[in-house]
Order: C-alpha cells, then structure tokens, then sequence
C-alpha cells in the first residue's frame, strides 16, 4: 500500500467517527489498531497527518454534499493505487466495534458501490 492510500484510508476512518455521534471504547481501540497495523512511509510525522484528518473529516460532516465530495475523492485515491479491499475492511472493523447504525451501513454501501461498481 502506498502512502496516498494510507492518508486516504485515515481520512475515511475519522469521518466514519461522525456517522453515528458518539465514540465508543471499542471503536477508539480497533482505530487505534488500524492506524498501527497501515503504517506510515512520510517525512511528516504521523500525528500531524492525524490531526490535519480529524479537522478535515470534522469540516466535510458540515453538509452532506460535504461529505460526498470527501468520500468521492479518498475513494479515487483508494481505487488508484488499489486499496478497496484494505479500506472496506478496516472500516467495517472500526464501525462494527460498537454496531452498525444505519447511517454507518449506508455510508458502507457507497464505498462498496463505489470500490466495485456493478459488482
């Protein structure tokens, strides 16, 4: 995995921290473990890249357009460099660690969607 789907990847996990308004123990965990188990390959120290996302995530959960635009652009990132199947499944990891709302299962059928279109 390259460094652009990481970032990607880390972007996509602190928006999915919005969707159902609380962070749970067990979801802080498992993201604490995703973000671990991704790695980091930059001269820009990972906690300013963490902190850079957590703001930008926060800013795009202003409108849902907001949040299409956002999503859209990881996901083009992600399906570049081939990284949908590590994205999927570290999301659903951090999502379901706490249940799956239905604003969750929403937001992971339009990755879904959007990794493998037609499928």
């Amino acid at each position: 995995m390259n460094q652009s789907s990481r970032e990607a990847i880390i972007d996509l996990l602190f928006l999915s921290l919005y969707l159902d308004d609380h962070l749970s123990l067990a979801e802080d965990d498992i993201l604490s473990n995703a973000l671990d188990r991704l790695g980091w390959d930059s001269l820009q120290p990972r906690e300013a890249y963490i902190w850079k996302a957590f703001s930008g995530a926060r800013g795009a959960y202003d409108s849902l357009e907001k949040v299409r635009a956002f999503i859209d652009e990881r996901a083009e990132t992600i399906i570049r460099d081939g990284g949908q199947a590590e994205a999927l499944t570290w999301l659903t990891r951090v999502l379901g660690a706490d249940g799956i709302s239905p604003t969750e299962r929403h937001f992971l059928n339009r990755l879904e969607e959007r990794f493998y279109p037609g499928a």
